[in-house]
């Protein structure tokens, strides 16, 4: 069974790394890892492998650098003068900034497309498809005319109530008026 239980920043300054290095070698497969509360817990096991192999690649550059190739012979000879030695350790030492300053420059140009690729998915989250929108607005529409001619319904409703009052109120005044006719004339 394996054991998780290293963390990617752990993983990464165990083999002298970036955690972006980290998160490709998960994405490639070349690394296990559990999640576990939203952190990303790498295996020990497959770690230390890396870490060998990364380790046998450092001696074998290193031995590169330590022997020198004899152009007209065609062997190898160990490098006896240590100016060459700190000259090609200069010269791969100065690589390896170029190629860093080169590499921090794509990581920049990703993360501001990352950014932009994420504001995209909030829009087009946001939006509707064109055939969507018409659907919904044709639906709209619709509802519109609906709730208009119930409107309609209500008003002449409205109507027919004030005017149905209206006439009571007049019959029942007329009513008053002949009454108070009638008993002013019995008075008299």
């Amino acid at each position: 069974m394996k054991r998780y239980t290293i963390t990617r920043n752990q993983a990464a300054s165990l083999l002298w790394v970036s955690t972006r290095t980290i998160d490709r070698y998960v994405k490639s497969g070349k690394l296990s890892y559990k999640k576990i509360a939203n952190k990303v817990i790498l295996n020990e096991e497959e770690l230390r492998v890396l870490q060998s192999e990364f380790s046998s690649l450092r001696q074998e550059i290193s031995t590169e650098l330590l022997w020198e190739k004899d152009e007209k012979t065609l062997s190898v000879k160990p490098v006896s003068d240590m100016a060459t030695l700190d000259e090609k350790l200069d010269k791969f030492y100065l690589i390896f900034q170029e190629k860093d300053k080169q590499i921090d420059e794509k990581n920049k140009i990703i993360f501001m497309l990352q950014q932009r690729i994420g504001e995209l998915e909030a829009k087009i989250q946001n939006m509707i498809a064109l055939p969507d929108y018409n659907k919904e607005k044709q639906q709209a529409i619709q509802e519109k005319k609906v709730l208009e001619e119930k409107l309609a319904k209500l008003t002449s409703k409205v109507k027919e109530q004030e005017n149905k009052t209206l006439i009571i109120i007049i019959f029942a005044v007329f009513l008053i008026i002949i009454a108070s006719y009638f008993y002013i004339k019995s008075l008299s």
